[in-house]
């Protein structure tokens, strides 16, 4: 019996070990769960950074992206508008790269043509637009001293001869008619429309109020004005003739200079 006692003692001492060790060892497994459970949520809260694309997939730096080019835009042609006033024709042309693009009816000085001051002359020779007066006044207004006065006159008004409609101030660029801006050369409107076509100014140059507001608008300061002993055509032949001789001399002269 005493044996036996020994015996279950032994026996008790023994699975007491065991079972003390398998509570050590499921310590151990639960902290090692814990452990791997809590590195699980760290990464996930903090992922690692997407690896760097490999050289392969990067495009050399010193090599741009081919892009397709894309054809020129098609260069705007450039207009080049003159007015042209022949003196035995009595006719304005408008003149658009040497071409003529309309005529209309005119009156220079009944008085003939110069430059004298006090002469009521017509000039000839080249001149330019040196400024535009009435771009808002009706058709028929009536201006005094270069002002509109508020009056309107209908067409071939009887007993009255002021100056309507536009003023197209020219200045001179010649010797011969360096007086023309002084002695206020104009282009403008006249109420007697029945006189056009003939020599009945006092120097300036005539239009019909419709005419001179359509050429007003296509102009502006600085075109250039020609007012020719001959006729439109040959007028208009002969600028372009000069025209040509100024681009070629011009361009030798060019030449020359980058010689030296």
């Amino acid at each position: 019996m005493q044996l036996d006692l020994a015996a279950y003692g032994a026996a008790s001492v023994e699975l007491t070990g065991h079972f003390s060790g398998i509570n050590r060892m499921g310590k151990l497994f639960v902290i090692a769960l814990l452990v791997a459970n809590f590195a699980a949520f760290g990464r996930a809260q903090n992922p690692s950074p997407a690896p760097s694309p490999s050289a392969a997939a990067v495009p050399p730096q010193n090599q741009g992206l081919v892009v397709a080019a894309s054809p020129a835009p098609t260069p705007v042609p450039v207009l080049e508008t003159k007015l042209v006033v022949s003196i035995p024709e009595q006719k304005l042309a408008v003149v658009v790269n040497d071409k003529v693009y309309r005529t209309y009816r005119i009156s220079t000085s009944r008085y003939g043509e110069g430059d004298a001051l006090g002469s009521w002359c017509t000039p000839t020779g080249r001149l330019a637009v040196a400024t535009k007066i009435g771009a808002t006044a009706p058709v028929g207004g009536v201006f005094q001293g270069r002002r509109y006065t508020g009056e309107v006159l209908s067409v071939n008004a009887p007993g009255r001869d002021p100056i309507v409609s536009r003023i197209i101030w020219l200045r001179g660029l010649d010797y011969a008619n360096k007086n023309a801006f002084h002695r206020c050369i104009y282009i403008h409107g006249t109420p007697q429309e029945d006189t056009l076509g003939t020599k009945a100014s006092y120097g300036c140059i005539r239009m019909r109020s419709s005419d001179v507001v359509e050429v007003f608008n296509w102009i502006t300061v600085g075109t250039g004005v020609a007012i020719s002993d001959k006729p439109i055509s040959r007028a208009v032949k002969e600028l372009a003739d000069d025209k040509r001789l100024i681009a070629t001399n011009t361009t030798k002269t060019e030449v020359k200079s980058e010689v030296r």
